[in-house]
């Protein structure tokens, strides 16, 4: 899925060249996604984090892995800062690659997606910082409610703004923001976002 007709058409060929790859299809738009998926056997999606100006990317990676027999999800992208990385990790992608990384890496990472291996590559100076993070993320057992709250905490919404998204109280957000940094080993927001200052 890529709405940059150029870059679609680069992925397509890229892919097709490969003896152990094929493309069932392209798509430009989210109801051509799903489309597509009702009706060819896709082991794997590569998805833009940010489609049509918005942060659409996230959240069909997030219907897609809803879905029985989910496919595998590439997360690809030109945003590289670690928040980026971990909300598409908090979404559920099995893997992220930005787009400055090389052809072969490309490849690499389609083949080790496939074979169920995790591969997350952000920016260059990013690579362990949100790799650490996304490693805490996943050995922190947050629940289903810390990961939301975490994830618009990663957009730099206010706990007052968490607080009408989800219709909880502002009380209630500083709980789980709260409890969600302990088991992340983070103090506050400000370490939270550190490596982004550094991109």
């Amino acid at each position: 899925m890529e709405d940059h007709p150029i870059v679609s058409l680069g992925l397509a060929t890229v892919v097709s060249a490969q003896e152990d790859m094929f493309v069932v299809g392209r798509a430009a738009q989210t109801h051509e996604v799903f489309d597509l998926l009702d009706s060819e056997s896709a082991q794997l999606v590569i998805l833009p984090l940010r489609f049509e100006g918005e942060s659409k990317g996230l959240e069909i990676c997030r219907e897609i892995k809803a879905m029985d027999e989910a496919p595998w999800v590439l997360m690809y992208t030109s945003f590289m800062s670690t928040s980026d990385a971990t909300l598409a990790f908090l979404s559920g992608a099995d893997s992220f690659l930005t787009k400055n990384r090389s052809e072969a890496n490309l490849l690499e990472t389609i083949r080790a997606t496939v074979r169920g291996n995790r591969v997350w590559m952000s920016g260059l100076d990013a690579v362990s910082t949100a790799k650490d993070l996304d490693d805490r993320i996943n050995s922190s057992v947050l629940t289903k409610r810390e990961s939301e709250v975490i994830g618009f905490v990663l957009q730099r919404f206010s706990n007052a703004e968490i607080a009408g998204e989800l219709c909880i109280s502002v009380t209630t957000v500083k709980s789980h923001v709260s409890n969600s940094f302990q088991k992340l080993g983070l103090r506050n927001r400000r370490e939270l976002f550190s490596s982004d200052d550094t991109l």
